[in-house]
This record gives structure tokens, C-alpha cells and sequence, in this order.
């Protein structure tokens, strides 16, 4: 782990540099390799790195292993709405933070998202919003940073900040039509902790409550409107498992649609964990040429007759190794070198035997790296007894060296 967070600190300064451009690394590997603890370690080495940068920590499940809590410019935009709990009559609120600090950045960025998600975004303020912000204002804590806050709040009680949000309130919910005073005005409300319920027109003219979208819906918007919320040049943004709840079209678009919103800055970092070799596989080939742009694979070493669903997540020792985008192949190439899984009868595992045969007669690969290699394939879960035969007739021929005589046979 220690020499993955090495690399990631020196890619992070590297490409948050003014004459740099920014970069994606994407972290992949199954269960217990330690993908989502690498964020969480991050997300601190950074919070102590000078100069300073803003850190956005983004999460869609609860099981994220970031810091609860915002420390310096290290945001957490996470599942967790306090330390231990998810409270799903929060999102509405959530969002419409995010959105309104997108905004306090360039108001266009809302139009942005609206334009990504194909959907149209409004809000709604209930009718005893001013009775809401009185009660919440006799609960506020009066010690310490709490009643630092507290002071802060109480002055949105006045008659002028409360005739304001009056004002919103009576008006069209539209986020496009606030003005800049009222969109940091209804920011501060919202900390407070007044109620909001946003509704969702559909690109078909369907009106529902954003809580009615499906979770994938939910979440796609949420990631995205996280990004946006600190669109900041020089900004990190460390992902954990964007593809929760995301069907398969939105998984392999993931990489287009944020390097799409990431346009607008020219020096970012992107680190993202995933369980998704599609994800991978999609974003190399937006991208085939970078060889800016990395992958980190994190696994099991595996000993030889196991297979990796064998290895109990948590348990063994995890290897690194790291490829340039222009290094994955395909989707079919990525889950079979990587997670040393079939998931058909793939021309890429006939591929893959001949390519390494073939380096060893041409002297480009030692017979003992081709045998382990060899060995790794055939451990490869979903394979066939005949294609199991096949690797080993290749094993026997690189291990008696018949490989190179074949080629050295061959007339000139």
C-alpha cells in the first residue's frame, strides 16, 4: 500500500502543477485488496501536503473508509450524512447543497449537470420554512465550534435574511433564477437544516420527486453534482465505486462523462477505485494513445492450483502493478490478465498463450517469466478442461526449451 500512495502523492503534485495537465489514475482489484483503504490514506497524506488543494471525497456506498468530516479543504461527500448514519430524508438537501455550491463557483455548472443527466431540476421550500428556521435556531449548540456556528446561524433569524428566503420560498424553485445573494443566502439556511424537496422533469416531460428516481439514477446525479461542487482548478478527486447502482451503459460512459465535466479545468487529479473493468476498459479506449492516464491493479497472490475466488478477501499478500491506458487492450484482456477470469470462451486466452509462447522464441521473454505467467493464466476461473490442456502443452513446450529450437529450425 505504502508504494501506491507514494506513486499516487507524486502523480497528485505532478498534475496539480500550473504547467502540468491533469491527469486519471483508476485503482482496481477484487474484494479486501485494499482499494477504498488507499483513499482514505490518501485523502490524509494530502490534507498535510503543501501547497494546500481542495480534496473532494466521494462515495456512494455507507462502507467508504474516508474521514467523516470536512478538515482544511479536505470535503467529505460521502453516503454518510453523520458519523455512523445515513439519513435518505437528507439527499434532497445533500443535492441541493452540492448544486449551490457548484454554483457559488460558475453559476453554468448547473446547467451542466442538468445537461448530463438529461433531466431538469427544480426545488420547493415548504410554507412553514420561517416557523423551521426558528426551531432549528432553539436547538443549536451553545459550546465551543458549535457555538461559533450557533452565532453564525442566529443571525439568519433576522428580519432581512428571513425576508429573503421568504421570497424564495414564494417563488419558482428555479436554481437558474437566484441570485448570487440568495444562493449563498439559502446555503446557510440549508446548514441550518431546513427542509427542501427537489423535483425532476424527465426528457420525455415527466415530472416526479427526485427520491422517485431509481438508485442508480440517484446516484449518477450525485456523483456528477459532487464533482461539480468543487470544480476548482488544482482540485483532487478521489471516487470510491462510482458504478454502485449503475447500469451498464452509465458504467462504460463513466470515464467520458467526467473527463467531459473535468474539461473546464486544465490542472486536476482523478483517483478512482472500482470493482468495474468495464469502467477501465471504456475509459483506455477514450483515451488509447495516454500514457499519462493509469491503471493500478491490486491482487492476491495466488498459490499455485488455487484460483482467486480461493483467497478470502482480507487475506494474503497484494501485489501492485500499473499500465499505461494505452497498455489495456479490452475489456476481455483487463478481466483475464487481471482478475484471472474467463467470462466466455474469449479468443483473448488463445491470444494470450500464443503472444507468450511466441515471446519466448523470440527471446523477448525468459522461459521461467513465461512458465509463471502461464501458471497465472491457467488459474483463471471459467476455463475449460481443453483450454487448461492447452496452456499445459505450452508450459511443457517453453520448460524444454522447444520453443526456441522450433524457431531456430525454421530456414532462414
Amino acid at each position: 500500500m505504502e508504494q501506491l500512495l507514494d506513486l499516487l502523492q507524486a502523480r497528485v503534485a505532478a498534475s496539480t502543477r500550473s504547467t502540468r495537465e491533469g491527469q486519471v489514475t483508476y485503482i482496481i482489484g477484487n474484494n479486501g485488496t485494499g482499494k477504498s483503504r488507499v483513499l482514505g490514506e490518501l485523502a490524509e497524506r494530502l490534507s498535510i501536503m503543501r501547497p494546500a488543494r481542495t480534496v473532494a471525497c466521494i462515495a456512494s456506498s455507507i462502507q467508504d473508509r474516508f474521514k467523516y468530516g470536512d478538515s482544511g479543504r479536505v470535503r467529505y461527500l460521502g453516503a454518510r450524512n453523520t458519523t455512523n448514519a445515513v439519513f435518505l430524508s437528507a439527499i434532497d438537501r445533500q443535492l441541493s447543497r452540492l448544486i449551490l455550491r457548484a454554483m457559488v463557483i460558475d453559476r453554468e455548472l448547473f446547467g451542466a449537470l442538468c445537461k448530463t443527466v438529461t433531466m431538469d431540476l427544480a426545488f420547493r421550500l415548504g410554507k412553514d420554512v420561517e416557523i423551521q428556521v426558528k426551531k432549528n435556531l432553539e436547538v443549536q449548540p451553545e459550546r465551543g465550534k458549535g457555538r461559533r456556528k450557533a452565532n453564525t446561524f442566529r443571525a439568519l433569524g433576522a428580519a432581512r435574511p428571513m425576508a429573503v428566503l421568504r421570497r424564495i420560498a414564494e417563488g419558482p424553485g428555479r436554481f437558474e433564477r437566484l441570485t448570487e445573494v440568495q444562493i449563498r443566502l439559502l446555503l446557510q439556511y440549508l446548514e441550518l437544516g431546513i427542509d427542501i424537496e427537489l423535483d425532476v422533469v424527465l426528457k420525455d416531460g415527466t415530472s416526479l420527486n427526485f427520491g422517485q428516481l431509481s438508485t442508480g439514477e440517484q446516484n449518477r446525479m450525485l456523483v456528477l453534482a459532487k464533482m461539480l461542487s468543487v470544480m476548482e482548478q488544482g482540485a483532487v478527486f478521489l471516487i470510491d465505486e462510482p458504478e454502485v447502482s449503475l447500469h451498464l451503459h452509465w458504467q462504460m460512459r463513466f470515464h467520458e462523462t467526467m473527463m467531459e465535466l473535468l474539461s473546464r479545468l486544465t490542472r486536476f487529479h482523478v483517483v478512482v477505485a472500482t470493482h468495474a473493468p468495464v469502467v477501465i476498459s471504456e475509459a483506455a479506449k477514450y483515451d488509447p494513445l495516454s500514457q499519462r492516464n493509469l491503471v493500478a491493479i491490486l491482487r492476491h497472490d495466488v498459490e499455485e492450483g488455487e484460483r482467486p475466488g480461493d483467497v478470502a478477501p482480507g487475506t494474503g499478500e497484494v501485489t501492485l502493478e500499473t499500465h499505461s491506458f494505452a497498455e489495456v487492450a479490452s475489456h476481455d484482456q483487463l478481466v483475464l490478465r487481471y482478475f484471472q477470469s474467463s467470462p466466455y470462451h474469449a479468443r483473448e486466452i488463445s491470444v494470450e498463450i500464443a503472444d507468450t509462447v511466441l515471446r519466448v522464441a523470440e527471446g523477448v521473454k525468459e522461459s521461467p517469466e513465461a512458465v509463471a505467467l502461464l501458471k497465472r493464466l491457467k488459474a483463471t476461473e471459467g476455463l475449460s478442461e481443453e483450454t487448461q490442456g492447452q496452456i499445459d502443452e505450452a508450459i511443457s513446450l517453453v520448460r524444454r526449451d522447444w520453443v526456441r529450437s522450433i524457431k531456430g529450425s525454421e530456414p532462414e
